[in-house]
């Protein structure tokens, strides 16, 4: 007899809960959730497991559906690897026992993600032709992840009163520099939102694109699409707010979709670099009705959450830093050293750091010989200040900095290396070697500087950034593949591998911009 049971803790027949999970073999999926919860925790376990999934067990093979593509890709990340494993102990299955997960929509009630994906959330389809959409919802931004401090905290509190607090929870409005964690907030309300609601409709955008799929829906005459597909949510996240100044029928479309939405019930949550009173050329009434939720500012972190910060993100990023170069890499944040000014110790500028640093420790191996350990030798080389003893305490002040690397110096070398005309690259040409020439300065803008990618877009002369980012993966797929070189389009670097010569050439700009 086959029985039916949940790898989660409530373990009751498929008919009484449509959304669990299915089991051939009682005792197999019990030591597979005993096993899992040793080693991930049982509070994950019931996260994504109870009520999500649906697993068959059979000679050699066990298989795991789930109701997404997105929780999938979850499942497959967070617990693959553990689930593998334990699939190879399960008494009566082989060492070689195969674990998969599989895509079965069927089974289950509409998931919460696919339920956003049917409102157009990363695919829109009100042009003529269907684009990508660059403000899909991220799985990596989670309030698991989001490390809190003194400057954050009430916006945190305050985010995660959206993402779980009651029915008619206030609509949020964060605001604060670039750089704070507004849009890693707003990501974590979505993806906690999405685990807590099964079914709900969840529809995150930014300004710039929900503007976009606006005048889009205007001429494709499907006005009526656009407006469903926005009022008809339990969550609207929107990003960059700010973007909206000065465009007025938008921002008249976005006050009736906001009035529609909270007379639903649903819940709202905005972000904006700019205070709502602030914001130029924003309409009275739409500037009352941010004003009318809760509006909460993210300060600048204090150096005890820099601090930590610069640890997350250098183990995020495989780096192991010692004490003291932490401490100086905090202590330079603050100084807002950076290419443009910099943002006071925001994650942008640490991550901006933190590519120079590891840039140098992958050209200059020999600075850190204490098992690939960074020390604050290393650091001040990539921050330029004088080289001093490894354990020199000396105050940060004896050092001068010198000017950071700066984009349009990566421009003009990146064009000399390739033979490619400043002009050509930033214009609309699209001769292979110019193409390579906007993609390596892209790449080397992200690894050697702090510049965010719509500075790289000004700098290369695109009027959007998302070429800059598509420009940015491409180049660095393309790196991971090993691509090499043709004389005709890399002259003088015909038969190195990309990643070769892109070192080299960062290398060079190095040594250009410290002299």
């Amino acid at each position: 007899m086959v029985t039916e049971q949940a790898i989660g803790k409530d373990r009751k027949p498929l008919r009484a809960t449509p959304a669990v999970v299915a089991v051939v073999g009682g005792d197999a999926v019990a030591f597979l959730r005993r096993g899992l919860a040793d080693e991930v925790g049982p509070d994950l376990v019931e996260r994504y497991f109870d009520g999500q999934t649906r697993v068959n067990i059979s000679d050699g093979r066990v298989e795991i559906a789930v109701a997404s593509a997105f929780l999938s890709q979850i499942m497959e990340r967070r617990f693959g690897a553990v689930l593998r494993r334990l699939a190879c102990e399960l008494p009566g299955q082989s060492p070689k026992t195969e674990l998969t997960f599989r895509v079965d929509r069927g089974a289950f009630g509409a998931s919460s993600f696919d339920a956003a994906q049917r409102t157009d959330m990363s695919r829109p389809t009100l042009g003529a032709k269907p684009r990508a959409n660059p403000a899909a919802l991220s799985s990596r931004h989670t309030f698991a992840n989001f490390l809190v401090g003194k400057s954050n905290k009430l916006a945190h509190v305050a985010a995660m009163g959206i993402a779980e607090g009651g029915q008619h929870a206030a609509p949020l409005f964060l605001h604060g520099r670039c750089g704070m964690g507004k849009t890693h907030l707003l990501h974590a309300i979505a993806n906690r939102f999405c685990e807590r609601q099964a079914g709900a409709t969840v529809r995150y955008t930014t300004a710039e694109a929900f503007t976009n799929e606006f005048v889009g829906a205007i001429k494709a005459n499907r006005l009526d699409a656009f407006r469903k597909a926005y009022r008809r949510v339990d969550l609207l996240c929107i990003d960059d707010v700010h973007f909206l100044g000065g465009k007025d029928a938008t921002q008249n479309e976005l006050l009736h979709t906001l009035d529609a939405v909270g007379l639903d019930g649903a819940r709202i949550a905005m972000a904006s670099d700019e205070h709502p009173s602030e914001i130029k050329r924003l309409s009275d009434r739409l500037v009352s009705r941010f004003m009318a939720g809760i509006v909460v500012k993210i300060d600048t972190p204090d150096r005890e959450l820099r601090d930590r910060l610069v640890r997350h993100l250098a183990e995020r990023r495989g780096m192991v830093l010692e004490p003291a170069a932490v401490a100086l890499i905090a202590d330079r944040t603050e100084r807002a050293i950076g290419t443009l000014g910099g943002f006071g110790g925001s994650v942008r500028e640490i991550e901006g750091i933190l590519n120079q640093i590891d840039a140098i420790h992958r050209l200059l191996p020999e600075l850190s010989p204490s098992g690939g350990r960074i020390g604050i030798l290393l650091v001040r080389r990539a921050l330029g200040l004088k080289d001093t003893d490894a354990n020199d305490a000396a105050p940060l002040t004896a050092g001068k900095p010198r000017r950071p690397i700066a984009g349009d110096v990566i421009v003009v070398e990146v064009c000399k290396a390739l033979k490619v005309e400043v002009s050509d690259l930033q214009g609309r040409g699209r001769h292979p070697r110019t193409v390579l020439a906007r993609s390596m300065v892209a790449y080397l803008c992200r690894t050697l500087t702090t510049l965010s990618f719509p500075e790289i877009a000004r700098a290369t002369g695109r009027d959007n950034h998302s070429t800059i980012i598509t420009a940015f993966k491409r180049f660095t797929r393309q790196m991971a593949d090993g691509l090499t070189l043709e004389a005709d389009n890399a002259p003088g670097m015909g038969g190195l591998s990309l990643r070769e010569a892109t070192e080299r050439l960062a290398k060079h700009i190095a040594q250009v911009s410290a002299q």
